[in-house]
């Protein structure tokens, strides 16, 4: 557990009557937090008029306030956070029941867990399914429960108990607290204890195609389940169309497309255990004659390529070493042009930004930017939903894993 700021008590706070009727604490948030709490937000964020927050423990249930008194919401309180409070019910005075909340995510997901074809998909996002701080995902037979908050640390424990009774393989913790998910060195634990092999393979499906996937190593087991949804929008555009997929991580867009007709598709990542693991999963779908893999930086690849492309994929991470080094705020655009130059024809750009923290970066404008630079001229297209099983919240923005444009050559 973060050490908590040191704070004096306020004194409009009068301790021992700071509880709500049935036994929860509150905690007065500011006017203009009470306006984003009415409009759907679920995050608190501390300022001057906070009251309550310094006698609150890490993920105790309170009842948020306005300065007045009134009743907002319950939450889950972590006091040393940046985000000090997470909604979990938008009615005030709510116990917090995560085994019931996690029946309730894994219900909604029915038709999924029906569905022969696909086998890795999200089971809880968060604060749209009433469990703040946490996601949980399946891959095949393996439950992989990811802490993103200390206030879901307590409650853990009972979550994975809950899910052992759905009798998975296996029920694995991973801890962390980073925007950025792409990375290996992060807490990976296995509920009940046993090692772990980061190396061990399950096979995973998606829209029917199968993964070699590793959901024992880090928080990069092998595929991103919440791009399942663009993967399947794709699919149908895509009869024999040149595929170039820009930061391909293990392939998974790539072997999608391949699988649905795409003439090729080459991936270029500088990560070669990744795109290794994209040569497996061509091999096992039986793409392999129409896939290659560039071991490079995609910047470095895009400036000496001279090939046209019918569809461009970039998806890249918030930031990364090797390299010159990648910065999204700071190079996408680079990139963007760079990508725009070797569009052939009516071809087809998907460029995706997880940067959602802090300012919204403006990949829209980028995008079309990005094309002025290239000289050419491009229309922007419908964007692919995101999947029923990333439940969107109406004034929250940042429940969506991604936002998304898609502009097409004229």
């Amino acid at each position: 557990m973060r050490d908590r700021p040191q704070k004096p008590i306020s004194p409009q706070i009068n301790v021992e009557k700071n509880v709500a009727e049935n036994g929860m604490r509150t905690l007065q948030v500011s006017r203009t937090t009470a306006r984003f709490i009415a409009d759907g937000h679920p995050w608190v964020r501390p300022d001057r008029f906070t009251r309550g927050l310094e006698i609150l423990q890490t993920g105790e249930p309170v009842t948020l306030v306005d300065e007045g008194g009134k009743r907002l919401a319950s939450a889950l309180a972590d006091p040393a956070d940046e985000i000090c409070a997470r909604v979990y019910h938008r009615r005030p005075d709510m116990p917090f029941i995560p085994a019931q909340a996690l029946t309730r995510a894994w219900d909604r997901r029915a038709a999924l867990h029906d569905d022969p074809n696909t086998n890795c998909y999200r089971i809880v996002h968060g604060e749209s399914d009433y469990l703040p701080g946490l996601r949980i995902e399946r891959y095949a037979s393996v439950y992989v429960v990811l802490v993103l908050a200390d206030c879901a640390t307590p409650y853990a424990d009972e979550i994975c108990r809950s899910l052992q009774r759905r009798q998975p393989d296996a029920v694995i913790i991973k801890r962390d607290h980073r925007e950025d998910l792409r990375r290996a060195d992060v807490s990976t634990q296995r509920y009940g204890g046993g090692t772990l092999d980061p190396e061990h393979i399950i096979m995973g499906r998606e829209l029917g195609i199968d993964y070699p996937l590793r959901p024992y190593s880090g928080l990069a087991t092998g595929i991103y389940v919440d791009q399942r949804a663009t993967r399947a929008w794709l699919m149908p555009q895509v009869a024999n169309k040149r595929v170039l997929n820009l930061f391909a991580y293990t392939g998974a867009f790539s072997i999608a497309l391949l699988r649905a007709g795409a003439a090729y598709a080459t991936d270029v990542d500088l990560s070669a255990p990744a795109l290794a693991r994209a040569t497996e999963a061509a091999q096992l779908n039986g793409v392999a004659d129409r896939h290659t893999i560039i071991h490079s930086d995609c910047r470095k690849f895009l400036t000496n390529d001279s090939a046209n492309y019918d569809l461009i994929i970039c998806d890249p991470p918030t930031a990364a070493q090797g390299g010159d080094g990648w910065i999204l705020r700071r190079d996408y655009e680079e990139i963007l042009t760079l990508a725009c130059q070797r569009l052939a024809p009516s071809g087809q750009l998907i460029a995706c930004c997880n940067t959602l923290g802090g300012k919204p970066y403006p990949l829209r404008e980028r995008c079309l930017a990005a094309a002025a630079q290239a000289q050419i001229k491009v229309s922007l297209n419908s964007t692919p939903p995101i999947g029923p099983d990333i439940p969107q919240q109406s004034g929250f923005p940042e429940s969506a894993p991604y936002r998304i444009v898609s502009i097409s050559r004229i």
